[in-house]
């Protein structure tokens, strides 16, 4: 249990440090959105850590289809963070012991994912509701592995479950060395509010760290979520994902600093080309310019045509067409916001089979 008195947590804190937390700002791991170019990409833009998508262990083992590709992924990625999901507590021991060789930094179990496919195989929030085999699987992970061992998960299953502080007493006395809160059930999905009290009695229940998500989305957010839960730091989803910038401002405002500025138009547009050239190099041109999509509808936002860019920017099949809609977009964002932006040269792209 926690002492009466709240731990002051900071980046010289030697605990995050070695979980690799040490920023106190994390990006979440989202499948389908935090794959090795978006996280090089929110690399390249500063501060912050960085999780994989979510891995399934047995597909991971196995090597079968995308799973050997995400595996692949985290060689020479320096510091990463791989998150597993399974339900098999040997499997995802074995799938943790294969990451930690490929040279993770930390695993991560993931005890939060909500979606259909995988709660229908009793994996991520689903786990929850199985006390028994939660402590199973922190027991064989830890067991398996010298690197830090960490697990994300939600309050509970549903509001007659909140188990939370439960569970997060039975990792510590597992050898877990740190957790991740998202404020919401499992079923409520991503519906209404996520509750950042309700992470605060996770944080009464172990002397680990914890880092408190969801629905932080600003610097201001970050301060009301650590505010109203007591948490060492937090962990920025959807945020990030609209405004990649954001992980960079909230480690230096949490670290006392005054952040940079948001980028204006003119760098958003060099920021989101950046992307998808890495997009188009490590997937291909046409799965490349598939999966970037979600990305350029996330930046293409904010004046009264922005609509007509994405969907001329989301139905090409051709890279230099989804360029020049997203520089014309900026050419006119940059006029709305003062900033005079002409169209520059298109980049040389990485085109790929």
């Amino acid at each position: 249990m926690r002492s009466d008195t709240a731990h002051d947590w900071s980046q010289q804190d030697a605990r995050l440090s070695r979980l690799g937390w040490r920023d106190r700002v994390l990006l979440a791991p989202m499948s389908g959105v935090t794959d090795r170019p978006f996280r090089d990409h929110i690399r390249s833009l500063g501060q912050g850590q960085v999780v994989t998508e979510m891995i399934a262990s047995e597909a991971a083992i196995r090597e079968i289809k995308d799973s050997r590709k995400l595996n692949q992924a985290i060689d020479d990625e320096p510091g990463i963070i791989v998150q597993l999901a399974g339900t098999e507590p040997a499997l995802i021991a074995k799938a943790a012991r294969m990451m930690e060789a490929r040279g993770a930094h930390t695993i991560d179990l993931n005890f939060g994912c909500p979606a259909r496919k995988v709660v229908h195989k009793a994996s991520g929030s689903a786990l929850m509701r199985d006390e028994a085999l939660c402590g199973a699987i922190f027991d064989a992970v830890r067991a398996a592995i010298d690197v830090p061992l960490t697990v994300k998960m939600r309050l509970g299953w549903d509001d007659d479950s909140f188990n939370a502080p439960k569970l997060a007493a039975l990792a510590e006395r597992a050898g877990l060395d740190g957790i991740t809160v998202h404020g919401r059930t499992r079923c409520q999905f991503y519906k209404g509010q996520a509750d950042w009290r309700r992470v605060g009695a996770v944080v009464e229940a172990t002397t680990l760290p914890v880092l408190v998500n969801g629905d932080i989305c600003s610097r201001e957010d970050a301060d009301r979520a650590l505010a109203q839960s007591g948490a060492a730091g937090v962990m920025i989803g959807r945020g990030a994902q609209d405004r990649p910038w954001l992980i960079d401002q909230t480690v230096d405002h949490l670290a006392g600093r005054r952040p940079r500025k948001a980028p204006d138009a003119a760098t958003r547009s060099a920021q989101l080309c950046a992307l998808i050239d890495r997009m188009l190099s490590h997937h291909g041109t046409a799965h490349g310019l598939r999966q970037v999509r979600k990305h350029v509808s996330s930046a293409l936002v904010g004046i009264d045509k922005a609509a007509a860019y994405r969907k001329a920017a989301n139905t090409t099949d051709d890279p230099a067409q989804m360029i020049a809609a997203i520089h014309a977009f900026f050419i006119e964002a940059g006029a709305v916001e003062g900033d005079g932006i002409t169209a520059p040269e298109t980049p040389a792209l990485a085109i790929a089979a």
